[in-house]
C-alpha cells in the first residue's frame, strides 16, 4: 500500500462529461486541496529518498571497510569519474532496495492537448498542462456556448419548416442546412419586395463621394461611380434588416 496521499477526484482531469457539472467553487476548492496533498506528497518523497540514499550508502561504506568498490568508474583524461554500480551490486543491493521506495509522481492532475465529445458537443483543450480550474473555465464556455448555438439552430429549423410549409417550399429530402439555407433565400428576397421594390430610392450616406442616393433594381448609384448591392442581415425569428453595400 502506497504511503503517498492520492488526488481524490483525479478522473475529473479526463472525464470531462463530470467536470463541467460541478460549481466553480467546487472546482477551485478540490484544487486548492490537491496544492496541499503536493506539498505533503513532497516532504514524503524527500523523506523517502533520504532515507534509500542512508541504506545505500551505509551498505557501501561496510563493503569498502572490507576492501569492495562497488562503483564503475569512466576515464576522464587522467582522473576517474564514478560511472554508477557494477552490475553485481546493482542487481543484488541497489535494485533490492530500491523496489522498497516505489516511484511515484507528486504532481498535480494537470489536462493536455485533447479533445472530448459531451452529449454531442465536441470539446478542446487546446494548452498544455492545464490545470483543472483552468480547464473547467475552458470547457465550460465551450460547452454553453456551443450548446446555445445547437438550440438557437433547432428553434431556428422548426421555424423554417413551418415558414416553408405557409409559403409552399419544397424542402422535401433536403438536409436540415439546406432547409434553413433555402427558406433564409426566400425570405430576404420576399423582405426586399415588400420593403423595398425596384424604384425605390435609398440613400447611401458615405458610399459615393459625388452622390448620395441609388436606385432599386440598379447596379450602379445615381451618378454611375459606384457598383452598389443592398445587402440582407437577419432571420426569419428575430427579422431581416437591409443595407447598401458599395464596390
Amino acid at each position: 500500500m502506497s504511503i503517498y496521499k492520492p488526488y481524490p477526484q483525479a478522473n475529473l482531469i479526463r472525464e470531462w462529461d463530470k467536470l463541467i457539472k460541478l460549481k466553480k467553487e467546487e472546482v477551485i476548492e478540490l484544487y486548492e486541496q490537491w496544492k496541499v496533498i503536493k506539498v505533503e506528497n513532497d516532504e514524503i518523497h524527500r523523506k523517502q529518498s533520504e532515507e534509500k540514499y542512508q541504506n545505500l550508502n551505509e551498505i557501501v561504506d561496510f563493503l569498502k571497510t572490507k576492501g569492495i568498490d562497488v562503483h564503475k568508474y569512466k576515464t576522464k583524461g587522467f582522473f576517474k569519474d564514478k560511472n554508477g554500480y557494477q552490475a553485481w551490486f546493482k542487481k543484488n543491493v541497489y535494485d533490492v532496495i530500491s523496489n522498497k521506495y516505489p516511484y511515484f509522481s507528486t504532481s498535480i492532475p494537470t489536462a493536455h492537448m485533447t479533445k472530448v465529445t459531451v452529449d454531442g458537443i465536441e470539446l478542446y483543450n487546446n494548452q498544455s498542462p492545464t490545470n483543472i480550474v483552468e480547464l473547467y473555465d475552458r470547457i465550460v464556455w465551450q460547452y454553453k456556448s456551443k450548446k446555445r448555438e445547437i438550440e438557437k439552430v433547432d428553434k431556428l429549423l422548426i421555424a423554417s419548416i413551418k415558414y416553408a410549409a405557409e409559403h409552399e417550399i419544397e424542402i422535401e429530402d433536403l438536409s436540415h442546412k439546406d432547409i434553413i439555407a433555402m427558406v433564409d433565400e426566400f425570405a430576404k428576397n420576399k423582405y426586399l419586395e415588400e420593403n423595398v421594390p425596384e424604384g425605390t430610392e435609398i440613400y447611401l450616406k458615405h458610399a459615393c463621394y459625388e452622390c448620395s442616393t441609388y436606385i432599386m433594381g440598379e447596379h450602379r448609384c445615381s451618378c454611375g461611380n459606384r457598383r452598389i448591392s443592398i445587402e440582407v442581415e437577419g432571420n426569419i425569428i428575430e427579422g431581416y434588416y437591409h443595407y447598401p453595400e458599395a464596390y
